[in-house]
């Protein structure tokens, strides 16, 4: 043992020799000898057996079942993700009415009527009940609901019979805003789903960067919505309406943005938003005005979507509604052949049916006219014209700037394009008789 005392903190070497010490060296002692014998870690929760996991509950019984087949229960998370000016509000307004219902919407079935709480920063008191009062009059109109059961779901005589809530979150982003969905779950412990739109408006943070995102999602939100025991406790799933990454510049990467395998990961930001996500939905521009594809780029198997042949497919088309109606429908036959129409015009198969596997389009010299703009519009809507200048550009033989622009002119002087301004520019798109003309062909 003195052979050992050199090594030995000095108030315990006075213990070891017999000697006496004070309250205050007794104190250091204690401290020194828990610093060299740190008291056992515990994990926060013990193992379980592979073997002790119950069997799967039937959805019908499953109290964190939310869609049909599991494409997403509580204490998960999806991302809903489309370019900017698609409609990404009015989609998540008909989706939350819909799902409130106990109805599918978009292919995605609940397994029954869900309690939804939408967070949003976008849009005011106003716009809300224009997309409400829209969305309610296509879900009756053309989806023969129930104008009575809506209000009911909606809450409109009695708020206590509401299964649809809204909820502005003014100045909270970060772990504020995860602080304020915990405290809205906390007093409405019936909601199932919470959806929050934009992701970017309350994350607070470079979603470039996945050491930030894994922060938010995995350290702060999963605390909120998940039960760390597994003991089926989980709180509510939480879905994200997301924008897209800028567009690329190369026309020919543009033409399959978004529509091909890695459907998943247009969103803005780093890989650790499809790592979390249980689902990835995206809602890509179709080439054809007002129409688009509806790609589930993440868990689309669950969905059990198929084409007219009973064929598996994860895209489905879906188009806005006409004649200044505000809200979404399915694609019909027709729409599918429209689109499947513009991909051959421009030699290229896209991601309709589900094949994902967008093509190339050819490089030929064309004869620029305003209808051959008129084409580029359709499939590039809401550009400006330093835009489309440069996308025109790139194309061999495409005109110069000053020819790009006068044909824009021609086009909306001859009312196939229309002006409007978005933020400090003007944008273009395509009017109801460039629509006609554009789908009537012939191949610009």
């Amino acid at each position: 043992m003195a052979a050992s005392l050199p090594e030995i903190n000095s108030p315990l070497k006075a213990i070891l020799a017999g000697g006496y010490i004070t309250q205050r060296t007794a104190q250091e002692c204690a401290d020194a000898v828990k610093a060299a014998y740190p008291p056992r870690r515990r994990p926060s929760v013990m193992p379980v057996a592979l073997g002790q996991f119950p069997d799967p509950l039937p959805e019908e019984k499953n109290p964190a079942a939310l869609f049909k087949r599991g494409w997403l229960r509580k204490g998960g998370g999806a991302f809903v993700v489309a370019p900017s000016g698609v409609g990404k509000s009015v989609w998540s307004v008909q989706a939350a009415i819909c799902w409130a219902l106990g109805k599918p919407c978009f292919g995605i079935e609940p397994v029954r009527p869900l309690k939804v709480l939408v967070i949003q920063a976008e849009d005011d008191a106003n716009e809300i009940a224009e997309f409400r009062n829209a969305v309610r009059h296509g879900l009756v109109s053309e989806y023969g609901l129930d104008e009575g059961d809506i209000d009911f779901a909606l809450g409109k005589d009695d708020p206590a019979t509401g299964r649809v809530l809204f909820h502005k979150a003014v100045g909270k982003c970060g772990e504020e805003f995860v602080d304020e969905v915990g405290a809205l779950l906390d007093v409405l412990p019936d909601v199932d789903l919470v959806v929050v739109n934009p992701f970017q408006a309350y994350f607070g943070g470079d979603c470039a960067k996945n050491a930030e995102l894994s922060r938010f999602l995995r350290v702060r939100l999963d605390a909120e919505i998940k039960d760390p025991t597994d003991s089926g406790k989980d709180r509510a799933a939480v879905m994200f309406i997301h924008h897209t990454n800028k567009p690329p510049n190369d026309k020919d990467l543009r033409d399959d943005w978004g529509n091909d395998q890695f459907a998943a990961y247009i969103g803005a930001g780093g890989a650790e938003i499809v790592n979390w996500a249980r689902a990835i939905l995206s809602l890509m521009p179709a080439g054809v005005p007002g129409v688009y594809r509806f790609i589930a780029g993440k868990r689309g198997q669950r969905l059990n979507w198929t084409d007219a042949s009973g064929k598996r497919v994860y895209c489905k088309i879906l188009k806005h509604a006409e004649n200044g109606a505000i809200y979404w429908r399915e694609g019909t036959a027709g729409d599918e052949a429209a689109v499947a129409a513009a991909g051959e015009r421009k030699g290229r198969r896209g991601a309709v049916g589900g094949d994902g596997n967008g093509g190339v389009p050819p490089r030929n010299n064309v004869s620029w006219t305003a209808k051959t703009v008129l084409s580029y519009v359709a499939c590039h809507p809401g550009l400006s014209s330093n835009q489309y200048c440069g996308l025109f550009a790139g194309e061999p033989g495409g005109p110069s700037r000053g020819t790009s622009q006068k044909l824009l002119a021609e086009a909306v002087q001859a009312g196939l394009l229309s002006l409007r301004k978005e933020g400090n520019k003007f944008v273009y798109d395509v009017t109801d008789e460039g629509s006609t003309v554009y789908a009537a062909g012939p191949d610009f």
